[in-house]
């Protein structure tokens, strides 16, 4: 027990995962937007980038391996530290926007240090799997899920304890990339269609938390290797680059763009925004 509780404690310092980072390393109260999403908002949209072009300040709060639930919980935990932002991006996979949140995300235990906190624990408590339930009781039994988590939590917090400054994976904007692969150099020129119906009842639970804190929601679907977002609503605000990219050699995978991928992307997203501002 005393181990778990020592290994929470040091995550709680550091700025190993996101959550952490954003209660220890983010010392702006006011952001002009912040990032929401999965692995392509992290890797898809450089806030170092669209700040420069338009001289504004944001911050990239997206986690890999998460779902639309995750952004939601996030978004509780960016409030909650008395933290404002004018419009919230929520750049997820495009197939989130439908997908049925079933379970918790993979990288959910990211949030087990703050268990105690009752947005946090009402989250695992909606969830009924066994992982869900063990990050739930940990509220008042920390062992559970340090153990059941035990390489992504007890192992980084000793390396936390060292050097709690250390970001797993992402720099002191929030942002990451991957690097360049050796693509064919060729264009694509067939995009084929991905109708998108905003199903997910999280996309509502976020725009609801937006309208109650005076946010600006802003729905983005990222580059995807020859697919068209086909997304039409009345509902919400959309910036698509679904099909903004046309060369092999800008795209990690199908649904990831690479570092220089990531420039044009935020360029366009940077003069997207722009015509955005009120």
């Amino acid at each position: 027990m005393c181990v778990a509780v020592g290994s929470l404690w040091s995550l709680r310092q550091s700025s190993f995962y996101k959550p952490s980072f954003l209660v220890n390393s983010v010392q702006d109260k006011e952001f002009d937007y912040i990032i929401l999403g999965s692995s392509t908002g992290l890797t898809t949209l450089n806030t170092q980038v669209i700040d420069s072009v338009l001289d504004i300040d944001g911050i990239n709060l997206s986690m890999d391996n998460t779902a639309l639930s995750s952004q939601y919980l996030m978004l509780q935990h960016f409030l909650a530290q008395g933290k404002k932002t004018k419009y919230c991006v929520l750049a997820p996979s495009a197939v989130s926007f439908d997908a049925k949140n079933k379970d918790i995300s993979d990288n959910d235990y990211r949030f087990l240090p703050y268990a105690s906190v009752d947005y946090i624990h009402r989250y695992y408590s909606s969830f009924s799997s066994q992982p869900a339930q063990l990050l739930s009781y940990s509220k008042w039994f920390p062992v559970l899920g340090v153990s059941y988590f035990n390489t992504e939590l007890f192992y980084p917090s000793i390396f936390s304890f060292f050097q709690p400054e250390k970001r797993n994976r992402f720099d002191a904007k929030g942002n990451y990339t991957y690097p360049l692969k050796n693509n064919e150099d060729i264009a694509i020129t067939t995009f084929k269609a991905l109708p998108v119906f905003f199903e997910n009842k999280f996309v509502k639970k976020i725009n609801d938390l937006c309208v109650k804190n005076k946010i600006q929601l802003i729905c983005y679907f990222s580059p995807i290797k020859g697919r068209q977002v086909i997304a039409e609503s009345a509902n919400y605000t959309i910036i698509n680059h679904s099909d903004l990219l046309t060369n092999n050699t800008l795209f990690y995978d199908v649904i990831h763009v690479n570092t220089n991928g990531r420039q044009v992307a935020s360029e366009s997203f940077a003069r997207n925004l722009k015509s955005l501002w009120k």
